[in-house]
């Protein structure tokens, strides 16, 4: 899988969260649209070598709002995103 393709997926992955999270916990919405925001920036700027930190505020979202671990990607992606060349 191409980098730019794994972007694309992540963000509509997003996206959709976004909206499920909004619906669930309508009293958090400047929290989740933060969280989402700054998330939707560290994917623009992805890179492989800047994959950990993507991953790790994956994670960090995660524990705030347990949803995030729906978009965190399978191992095997990621290892199909490191052995790509940028």
């Amino acid at each position: 899988m191409a980098l730019r393709e794994f972007k694309v997926r992540q963000l509509a992955r997003l996206k959709e969260l976004e909206d499920l999270l909004l619906s669930k916990y309508p009293d958090k919405e400047k929290r989740i649209r933060e969280l989402i925001d700054f998330l939707i920036l560290k994917l623009s700027n992805l890179r492989t070598y800047t994959l950990y930190d993507y991953l790790e505020q994956l994670h960090r979202a995660s524990r705030e709002f347990p949803e995030f671990r729906q978009v965190i990607p399978k191992s095997n992606e990621v290892e199909e995103l490191l052995q790509e060349k940028e």
